[in-house]
């Protein structure tokens, strides 16, 4: 087990209380632990040792840096005003940004949307990826994976940390564990998917086990972000779909799945006030905010069904402020 590295500024005691504080109240807390941890280590490096988040101490933190972007800036903002007001509710002196320091659309960034030929160059290059002799299964083991983020539209830690046990072979139905709202869901997917798993099982679970990964990396334990990230672009390159900054990435095959069904079912002319709280519960979203912006970004993508969407339904695209939870 990797040993959690130790806070080492003199607010130490009061980060660690406050980390507790959040995964008591049942948020996972992981990246607002990341975050708390830079804070940290640049309070440790200030020459002056202090104890008190003065404002500027605070204004100088939180100041944009080169090459910054806006939600960068705008965690960082986030997480030394929850702080501070933690801080405050103790008895602690801190000085608490005030709301609107820096406001951005929580839903400005634009993702990438693969349009059907993009998707069939992209799997027959996952299908082409070489074998290698440090990673015997990886040409099986990728295209499984990508194949499954696509066709149920799943986050690519739920693919990643899929155990045996969490597919059923025989009704095709997938349980998530411990989703992004620490929920777990069920994920039905269709019969060409379900036949392709049950194939993939007879090459790769020989034993069965059902503690065991369903995508075993090459130490059988779980694939890695950046592992699974490197291999998303080189598919990319073998399939010749540019590949930038912002994209795509392998959460596009996510946003191409919820994109794809509700243009099919603008196309069918279905009433997508009904079928949207279906795609959301599919999705495992929190609420309906989280789906209703591809809708925004469906008729985008397919102008020729934007008034077969728009009618009847464009109230329920509203603009979001971004917001902290």
């Amino acid at each position: 087990m990797r040993k959690t590295p130790a806070f080492k500024s003199t607010l130490r005691k009061q980060f660690e209380q406050y980390i507790e504080h959040k995964r008591m109240q049942g948020y996972k807390f992981i990246t607002g632990e990341w975050n708390l941890r830079c804070f940290d280590a640049y309070l440790a490096t200030l020459p002056t040792i202090t104890s008190n988040l003065t404002k500027e101490l605070i204004e100088t933190y939180i100041a944009h840096r080169p090459g910054e972007k806006p939600t960068s800036q705008s965690h960082r903002i986030s997480t030394v005003r929850c702080f501070g007001k933690y801080l405050v509710c103790n008895g602690i002196d801190a000085y608490v940004l005030p709301y609107g320091t820096l406001n951005i659309k929580k839903y400005s960034f634009v993702p990438y949307i693969f349009n059907a030929e993009d998707i069939a160059r992209f799997i027959n290059a996952a299908d082409s990826l070489p074998q290698r002799a440090n990673s015997p299964f990886r040409h099986i083991v990728i295209p499984m994976m990508f194949r499954l983020i696509y066709g149920c539209g799943l986050r690519i830690s739920e693919a990643r940390n899929l155990l045996a046990k969490d597919v059923n072979l025989q009704t095709g139905v997938l349980l998530i564990r411990g989703t992004k709202f620490n929920k777990d869901r069920y994920v039905p997917m269709a019969q060409s998917l379900l036949q392709r798993c049950q194939n993939y099982a007879e090459i790769m679970l020989v034993n069965g086990e059902a503690e065991s990964p369903f995508f075993p990396s090459p130490t059988n334990g779980f694939y890695t972000i950046s592992t699974v990230g490197y291999a998303f672009r080189q598919c990319l390159h073998i399939a010749g779909i540019p590949h930038y900054n912002d994209g795509p990435t392998v959460h596009s095959l996510r946003h191409s799945f919820a994109v794809g069904n509700l243009a099919r079912w603008g196309a069918e002319g279905r009433d997508i006030n009904t079928v949207l709280p279906y795609l959301s519960a599919y999705m495992g979203h929190e609420n309906l905010l989280g789906t209703e912006r591809y809708l925004r970004l469906t008729m985008d993508a397919f102008p020729e069904i934007r008034e077969r969407i728009n009618t009847g339904c464009s109230w329920v695209i509203p603009e979001v402020v971004y917001h902290e939870e």
